[in-house]
């Protein structure tokens, strides 16, 4: 699957891997780190861990040959971590500082994805200073949207602060709560989108390559940050069919290419394609988790690639933004 990438291009050399961060996702940073250190310790590459909440000194100090980035959110996948890696000419895994930050900013990725012509659910954002509006927000979102409607964070991931709104009532609690949440960066807010019925897929790529598309089932409710992370009902079905497959893939690559993405990324889709309802891309995940209930590496698996394989893949093809 990887035979024009140079798999070894780094064994023999100091690498390092970035985990943890401040982020609400810090412990499934965590968890990806800690998969990633054991992969390339059983294939007997020099690892240093870095926590980026403490390490960024010992980075600049050691000055590894390559980074393997596994942290998810805040500034580790916003483009600043990337910039900080640009600055010290360190190669790294993933998308680029620009690619990064706009995939993060999920109402600037809308704008740019609806302009090329992928489909995304109607909604709008909001700005910290604009919360304190509720009334005007909740008449907004019944006379543009129409309920129910759907409100999360404008830059987190892991469904981390998503909340399925019904009604005036619901959807104020959720600003309230949200509201608590939304930090300073240029990409925080609030995003109030139309909530679509149908199944969820996620569709993943390493540079042009599609691993696949995995339809997800949660056992109960939406896929939320228990349903990823700490239930064991939600199923995860790799999907053949080509009239959902394809359009689905049609989609992702072009969103892929229009935000600039590289490396591993994950696209995600709500609705049933072929169907008569709406089919909309959720998001581009631009550093996707590598935990045990992780989806690409389970979409790399059916493709008879080793995990231990596969992250060296992603080692190898660490570079900078001219690289």
């Amino acid at each position: 699957m990887f035979e024009e990438v140079e798999m070894t291009r780094f064994r023999g050399q100091s690498v390092g891997i970035a985990t943890g961060g401040s982020s609400h996702e810090r412990e499934i940073s965590l968890q990806t780190g800690r998969a990633f250190e054991q992969a390339l310790a059983s294939l007997d590459y020099d690892v240093t861990v870095y926590d980026v909440a403490s390490d960024l000194g010992q980075i600049v100090g050691d000055r590894p040959a390559a980074m393997l980035l596994g942290i998810h959110g805040g500034l580790g996948e916003s483009g600043a971590l990337q910039g900080f890696l640009e600055s010290l000419a360190i190669p790294y895994t993933g998308s680029g500082v620009l690619a990064s930050a706009l995939a993060m900013d999920k109402r600037r990725a809308r704008i740019v994805c609806d302009a090329a012509g992928i489909p995304v659910a109607r909604g709008f954002g909001l700005r910290q200073a604009e919360l304190s509006r509720r009334p005007e927000i909740i008449d907004r979102a019944a006379d543009e949207v129409g309920f129910p409607v759907v409100a999360k964070l404008n830059d987190s991931g892991s469904s981390f602060g998503v909340y399925i709104c019904r009604n005036r009532k619901s959807l104020d609690d959720a600003l309230g709560r949200l509201q608590d949440d939304v930090g300073q960066a240029t990409s925080s807010g609030v995003l109030i989108e139309e909530f679509i019925e149908g199944p969820e897929y996620t569709v993943g790529f390493f540079d042009d390559r599609c691993l696949g598309v995995v339809r997800i089932r949660p056992g109960e409710g939406f896929y939320d940050f228990e349903a990823k992370y700490e239930s064991s009902d939600t199923e995860y079905d790799i999907v053949t069919d080509l009239a959902i497959t394809e359009p689905l893939e049609q989609w992702s690559r072009a969103a892929f290419g229009e935000l600039g993405c590289r490396g591993v990324a994950r696209v995600d889709f709500k609705g049933e394609p072929g169907s008569d309802d709406p089919v909309v891309m959720l998001e581009a995940n631009t550093i996707p988790g590598m935990t045990a209930t992780s989806l690409v590496p389970k979409m790399a698996a059916h493709k008879g690639v080793e995990f231990a394989d596969f992250v060296e893949a992603m080692l190898a093809t660490a570079r900078l933004d001219d690289g």
